[in-house]
C-alpha cells in the first residue's frame, strides 16, 4: 500500500504550524491553517489504496472548521486511517 506524505515531513512550513494548532491547543484555527489541514487531509484520503472510503472522500472538500476536522477524523479512525 503506497501511504500518503506525513506531515512532519512537510517542508513548505505551512502544514506543521497548522497540524500543531490543531493537535496542541483548543483556539480557532485560522482560515489558512484549516486551509492547509484540509489539502493534507484531502491528499490522505485521496491514496488509492484505501477501499470503503468514498464518504470521506466526499466530505473533505467541505472541512471549513476545526469541529468539521474532529468529524472527519473521527469517522476516518473508526474505517483505520491515521493522518495524525
Amino acid at each position: 500500500m503506497k501511504v500518503p506524505g506525513y506531515w512532519k515531513n512537510e517542508t513548505s512550513g505551512v502544514l506543521r504550524p497548522a497540524v500543531e494548532a490543531y493537535l496542541l491547543t483548543d483556539l480557532p484555527m485560522t482560515v489558512g491553517q484549516v486551509a492547509a489541514m484540509r489539502a493534507y487531509l484531502r491528499q490522505w484520503i485521496e491514496a488509492p489504496d484505501w477501499l470503503c472510503v468514498d464518504d470521506l472522500r466526499a466530505a473533505v472538500n467541505g472541512l471549513h472548521s476545526r469541529e468539521r476536522i474532529d468529524d472527519w477524523l473521527a469517522r476516518a479512525l473508526e474505517v483505520g486511517i491515521d493522518p495524525l
